[in-house]
């Protein structure tokens, strides 16, 4: 017999039993993902019932040689479907085998609820960047929250121009020749600047960076709702991951 993937050339008695599996499980192991799955699939052909060439079987047509590689491929979109459609092996009577089905078939239904929910995830991200720009960051007014570290670079921005202004008005106090309206200006500009760095200083030692009225925004709520759709994303695989781990202990 030639194997149509490798061109090897095989004696009948090659392929009995176990010493079909083993070899298939060497081809696999070294990544031969294309002689592994026919050889899984002419003994499967043969023995319907055998748990540990259906596990071959999937792990050869996802060209992975552990079933915990299949999640990577689902969480990149790589995941062929078709690799876990065992339903020409259902009509056997065998209980391992219909229990390794029902595993796969939960796995279905999972990638399915996965699938779902990263559309619905990508179709939040897309609201939330065109909305993005329309929502602004002073709707709580001069206290809407902000981090410590945005309150350190406006106090600080505050304070240096602040610093600017007091030397240009000492100068132009010197000089003596600039138009009252300048000064005056000045003064009013470093008294606002003055208000400004105190209260970003004021909420910084007091810690309450939240104003009282402060309301959540659209954007807030989308936020919310795609860390909620992430975190449901990472429970979906987890729980793949567990019913692998069931599979791999089945003979």
């Amino acid at each position: 017999m030639i194997c149509g993937s490798c061109g090897n050339t095989y004696d009948y008695d090659y392929f009995a039993g176990e010493n079909l599996l083993k070899a298939a499980d060497r081809a696999l192991a070294h990544k031969s993902f294309s002689a592994a799955k026919d050889m899984y699939s002419f003994m499967l052909d043969k023995e319907p019932a055998n748990v540990k060439a259906l596990r071959g079987l999937i792990l050869a047509k996802n060209e992975v040689t552990r079933l915990f590689d299949i999640t990577p491929k689902i969480k990149d979109g790589t995941f062929v479907i078709a690799t876990l459609n065992l339903d020409k092996y259902k009509d056997t009577s065998d209980p391992g085998v219909l229990g390794f089905i029902g595993k796969t078939d939960r796995i279905l239904a999972l990638y399915k609820e996965y699938i779902a929910l990263k559309k619905a995830l990508k179709r939040l991200g897309n609201e939330s960047d065109k909305a993005e720009s329309e929502d602004s960051n002073t709707n709580g007014g001069l206290f809407y929250y902000e981090s410590v570290e945005a309150l350190k670079k406006k106090a600080i921005a505050y304070s240096g121009t602040l610093a600017i202004l007091l030397i240009l008005t000492i100068l132009c106090g010197v000089n003596g020749s600039a138009p009252s309206w300048l000064m005056v200006t000045l003064i009013v500009a470093m008294g606002v600047l003055v208000i400004l760095v105190l209260t970003a200083v004021i909420r910084l030692l007091s810690g309450n960076r939240k104003a009282i009225d402060h309301e959540p925004t659209e954007a807030d709520v989308r936020k919310a709702k795609i860390e909620e759709k992430k975190s449901e994303l990472d429970r979906i695989l987890n729980g793949i991951n567990d019913v692998f781990k069931e599979m791999n202990r089945m003979e």
